[in-house]
């Protein structure tokens, strides 16, 4: 049996990091995901954080990805505890969904960083190209077999929006079908935080309408 102290932490934040075989390493900016029932559905770029607290993620990713002297793209997910302090809760060793906001906002999308670091070839620029985004994961909240496309389409009409579309026709609660992400242009963190919040909200319920399978926080 497996006992872990229960950790109250405040927010979960992530890192989107990637090692080249000769050692260099490039960190996306990082994010606040928004987890509800172990899925995750809301991702925040940039995290609303310190300068302080974000130099001490990319000094913890650095240190696991050489200290494990590892190569390729890794989803590194952190709790920020209630005192402050910056606890590693999980490592993916690929592509995670907490960075497919990197697909339209960032200069190099994870899936290209993570064929150029395994390759050989420079890693490319982590940065966002814009002042932020939010992205939204399109769950399964029924048994049907359904493609959405009216709701795909409402969705695609939001200014700025990206709609990234699995190809799944078969849908069941918590599945994920696809993906949304909205660019946005304000660089202020709380104007951001803000908007990114609203936007969400507008996205699931378009996407969830009455059977909404959460109140919005």
């Amino acid at each position: 049996m497996l006992l872990q102290e229960f950790i109250p932490f405040e927010r979960e934040l992530a890192a989107i990091a990637a090692r080249s075989v000769t050692g260099d390493v490039a960190i996306y900016p990082i994010v606040e995901t928004i987890q509800r029932d172990q899925v995750c559905h809301r991702v925040i770029a940039p995290a609303k954080i310190s300068t302080d607290l974000q130099n001490q993620i990319n000094r913890l990713a650095h240190t696991l990805l050489n200290g494990l002297d590892v190569v390729g793209l890794f989803g590194i997910e952190f709790f920020l505890t209630t005192s402050g302090e910056v606890l590693v809760n999980e490592i993916a060793p690929r592509t995670h969904n907490s960075g497919h906001f990197s697909l339209d906002a960032c200069y190099t999308s994870q899936f290209e960083q993570h064929l150029r670091a395994v390759s050989g070839l420079p890693l490319g620029s982590p940065d966002l190209k814009c002042g932020g985004a939010v992205m939204v994961n399109l769950l399964g909240f029924e048994l049907a077999e359904n493609d959405y496309f009216a709701k795909r389409e409402q969705l695609a009409a939001i200014p700025q929006a990206k709609v990234h579309w699995y190809g799944k026709i078969q849908s069941r609660p918590g599945r994920k079908l696809g993906h949304v992400t909205v660019l946005i242009d304000t660089e202020d963190p709380h104007t951001l935080h803000e908007e990114a919040q609203a936007i969400a909200q507008q996205i699931e319920s378009i996407w969830y309408g009455d059977q909404l399978p959460y109140r919005h926080q």
